[in-house]
């Protein structure tokens, strides 16, 4: 999850004041409103050791008026406290009716010091998840607006940042978290947090990652969620429409208007002819070797192809599958479900499809199609397609705490290299099969796509389970980095394994 997200944006230089002085007037008037309604906003605060979490809050101080508005720094919990469940403090400071609560760290960080153990464990316990969940779940059930925000920065500047708040005796390094030494550091904890983040990143109550290397930036991120959430609760206490209320949160976190992932991908990289055939040759070889090691530890093996119309997934499956056993995999092709699968949930006709110990299952399109194509031509409601993606996050971490190895490929060309290969195929007899007029279609809704593909892409790359982007506007590049990356994901489960 953590992994999606890019740490170099910035606000143009001279352009913060005309962005934040109308977000900052937005969420005042939003803060009033919410008050007449009678009802309260929870706004939670985590992030990494010196991420910003007082500077953010002291942002929004003069932006929130004082009167409905109070701020809880979670410290070390007192006797009486402790003669209660964990939770219990926690309820007792939520806001009453119409007020506005800022958690400055929460029962998160109060379980992590409370539960967590790294020497011993390598994520918070199940229970802690599903009590959280519950928690969570009770406020959200009460009517009231539920906002979580993580700052994340790189472990370079969190090292530059703690260097200059070691000696601050308000800093919650020199507080609570002193309790538990090295905690909430990236090059440490970066897993741990990856994986509470996905596992109580509900569709009701979902995180926002902020990009807090730059302190203007995080700021004005932190009020679009505010202010885009705020609004849309609104909308359905006003007896609006109920399906935009109960997804509203997730479009602040996965639609930015920051640049999209897709666009960064460099897509100049190739091989010629003469430099792909000798790689490919031995890069086949090896897998095939690597299959059979594979099939002993009887280690199940997931790989997914998506990508554009005419990326090359064909061209990729192929060359993969010719460096395997046939009796060793399959390849699933994925179409639209038929009327029996559609009488279940989605997910149910790939659970059918997924390997049995030793075997590889590779899926040419797969369970993604519920927030690519099902969300853009409305073939599942909205409030359906959010909720997939913790559905898919569950799922997948499920397989990989199972054994299985989990490989996820987005093959991605620009829009000039497609319509070339479009053209190219519709104009040689031999290939004319493989254009239709839905290819043209979906091609017309290209930024549609692009959104929800890096929606996707940032809300289901985890630390276990995380996307390779395939620059594929040369094929032979795409065939040879797809390769590459199968081989090294099942050399590292058998180096794991030893």
């Amino acid at each position: 999850m953590l992994e999606a997200f890019d740490l170099t944006g910035r606000i143009p230089k001279g352009q913060y004041s005309s962005i934040i002085d109308p977000l900052e007037a937005r969420a005042a008037k939003l803060q009033r409103e919410v008050r007449k309604h009678g009802k309260s906003v929870i706004i939670v605060m985590e992030g990494w050791r010196g991420s910003g979490i007082t500077r953010i809050i002291n942002l929004l101080q003069p932006v929130l008026d004082p009167r409905g508005t109070r701020i809880y720094p979670i410290v070390e919990p007192n006797d009486i406290e402790r003669d209660h469940g964990m939770f219990w403090r926690f309820w007792f400071r939520l806001p009453s009716y119409g007020q506005t609560a800022i958690f400055d760290r929460s029962w998160y960080t109060s379980t992590i010091v409370e539960y967590y153990n790294p020497d011993q464990m390598d994520e918070i316990p199940g229970s802690c998840i599903e009590d959280i969940n519950n928690f969570e779940a009770q406020i959200i059930s009460d009517g009231d607006l539920l906002l979580k925000f993580f700052l994340h920065i790189s472990k370079e500047e969190q090292k530059r940042r703690l260097l200059v708040i070691k000696d601050s005796p308000f800093t919650m390094q020199a507080m609570y978290l002193r309790r538990k030494e090295g905690m909430y550091m990236v090059n440490r904890d970066f897993a741990m947090v990856d994986r509470m983040l996905m596992k109580t990143d509900k569709p009701a109550s979902p995180w926002t990652i902020v990009e807090a290397e730059s302190m203007k930036y995080g700021h004005v991120r932190v009020l679009q969620t505010f202010n885009s959430a705020v609004e849309c609760w609104l909308t359905e206490k006003a007896g609006g429409n109920k399906e935009l209320a109960q997804t509203y949160l997730i479009k602040t976190i996965i639609e930015p208007e920051e640049a999209s992932i897709l666009k960064k991908t460099d897509l100049t990289k190739s091989y010629t002819h003469k430099e792909y055939k000798p790689i490919l040759q031995k890069l086949q070889e090896e897998l095939h070797d690597l299959q059979v090691e594979i099939y002993n530890r009887k280690i199940p093996v997931v790989i997914v192809f998506e990508g554009w119309d005419a990326a090359g997934k064909g061209g990729c499956i192929i060359r993969l599958a010719e460096s395997f056993n046939p009796r060793g995999y399959v390849v699933e092709p994925i179409g639209p479900p038929n009327d029996w699968e559609k009488m279940h949930h989605y997910l149910w006709r790939f659970y059918n499809r997924f390997p049995g110990k030793g075997k590889i299952t590779i899926f040419d399109r797969s369970w993604y199609g519920r927030v690519l194509v099902e969300r853009i031509e409305g073939f599942c409601s909205e409030s359906e397609w959010q909720r997939a993606y913790h559905e898919i996050n569950v799922m997948e971490d499920s397989l990989t705490r199972d054994g299985t190895i989990l490989i996820k490929f987005w093959l991605h060309i620009d829009k000039d290299e497609q319509l070339r290969r479009f053209e190219e195929r519709q104009n040689t007899p031999e290939k004319n099969w493989k254009i239709t007029e839905e290819d043209w279609r979906n091609r017309e809704k290209w930024d549609q796509y692009e959104t929800a593909v890096d929606a996707m892409i940032r809300r289901t790359t985890t630390t276990r389970t995380p996307w390779t982007i395939i620059p594929a506007n040369n094929k032979y590049y795409a065939r040879i980095a797809v390769l590459q990356t199968v081989r090294s994901a099942l050399q590292k489960k058998i180096k794991d394994m030893k």
